[in-house]
């Protein structure tokens, strides 16, 4: 089997990230909050623990609480997980839960799909919604984490073009480290106490100073809301007439539902439209269909473009199936996982003769014996090389 120089493509990930006048973008998938772990107690013991769940874990605790709060059986949740599991869909994933859901919905009218009421229906759709609020609505617990590396990287240099970062996260961890390391961003809302969002300036984005960076949450946001049915606002404020923003089903919304999700979907499909365009990915599975095909169509489109993808944990697992196959056909696409890595369509394991050759911080790229891992996948590792890079352009840009 052919193998790949970790150090290598470890060189060309510092060089891209060294440069001001490149294109740069980040996608922070779920798994990256389940880098930062804190201290809760659970049934009276005190555990360690992800600050946010990723998406398997925030689905079974949802359906943990729906089923308590709801206390008949089956309840209107395990209705739902039957028709998932009888469809053959993934009863761990949330998103293809509330995509269902919503499905149900805009077709039912007045009546039933499949044995559920369009009032339990929209009952149900609102439950998950207000937990996945509960369970994401945290703050990082202090200003060390991979996310302020992230930030304080951001603004350690002077940029000729903005740095973009994608999230298919609802929560406001990106926001606390951005605010909190004063690295000022966009996000497509205008205002200060029920901010609008403007697509005008999310089209004319290219106008606001590039030290900006961009911010663009795909599947919404803990603190969006739809208020009176067709006004869309970013606030911090609830009220009974507003409904949460969370993760769209890619179907037909009235357009003040649907606008937002379009327009960040096609922020990421103009960046990497880009000429020379790179994007990291960390902490996404490549399990949302939808997202792939603009990653993988926009990269045959633009062969200048590349992709890092980090993953963590082996490549054979299966939860990383779909972007397999995805990188064996785009050569623009790599995926790093801890022990293989897919670069050139051409998978292998990492292999080098000189683990040291490159001065890098602790746990990145880490060998015993002949076994070389590396582990970008791993948030905290790669908010590690980030925050390396950032001291570095920092004393550089002191002595020019």
């Amino acid at each position: 089997m052919q193998s790949h120089d970790p150090n290598r493509q470890l060189g060309f990930i510092q060089q891209a990230l060294s440069q001001n006048r490149k294109p740069l973008g980040f996608f922070i998938g779920a798994g990256c909050p389940l880098s930062v772990r804190i201290t809760r107690e659970i049934d009276g013991t005190t555990q360690n623990l992800p600050l946010i769940w990723d998406v398997a874990g925030l689905t079974k605790v949802i359906g943990d609480r729906l089923r308590a709060t709801e206390g008949a059986q089956p309840s209107n949740w395990d209705k739902m997980i039957a028709i998932v599991r009888e469809d053959g869909g993934n009863e761990m994933n949330i998103e293809l839960i509330l995509s269902k859901i919503r499905a149900f919905i805009s077709v039912a009218g007045k009546g039933n799909v499949r044995g559920m009421a369009v009032d339990d229906l929209t009952t149900l759709d609102s439950s998950i919604c207000k937990v996945i609020s509960e369970e994401v609505e945290r703050s990082l617990p202090n200003n060390q984490t991979p996310y302020h590396n992230l930030a304080v990287w951001i603004r350690s240099i002077h940029r000729e073009k903005p740095v973009h970062l994608f999230t298919t996260n609802y929560d406001l961890l990106l926001e606390q480290a951005l605010e909190e390391s004063s690295a000022p961003y966009f996000d497509g809302f205008i205002g200060a106490r029920k901010a609008f969002f403007d697509l005008g300036a999310v089209e004319d984005e290219n106008l606001l100073p590039p030290r900006w960076t961009r911010l663009w949450k795909i599947h919404g946001s803990l603190n969006w809301r739809l208020e009176n049915k067709n006004n869309v606002v970013r606030s911090d404020i609830k009220s009974e007439n507003q409904s949460y923003l969370i993760y769209p089903s890619h179907l037909k919304y009235d357009q003040s539902r649907k606008m937002p999700y379009l327009a960040m979907l096609d922020r990421l499909k103009s960046f990497l439209l880009s000429p020379s365009a790179v994007v990291f990915i960390c902490g996404y599975s490549f399990g949302d269909e939808h997202i792939n095909d603009i990653i993988c169509r926009s990269l045959e489109t633009n062969p200048t473009a590349h992709v890092f993808a980090f993953l963590f944990g082996a490549l054979e697992d299966p939860k990383y199936m779909h972007g397999k196959i995805w990188a064996e056909k785009t050569p623009n696409l790599s995926l790093l996982a801890f022990d293989k890595a897919i670069i050139g369509r051409n998978i292998g394991a990492w292999k080098t003769d000189n683990p040291t050759a490159l001065s890098l911080p602790v746990n990145v790229l880490v060998s015993s014996g002949e076994d070389i891992s590396l582990k970008l996948g791993d948030f905290s590792a790669f908010g590690n090389l980030l925050r390396a890079l950032s001291g570095a352009q920092d004393s550089a840009h002191e002595t020019e």
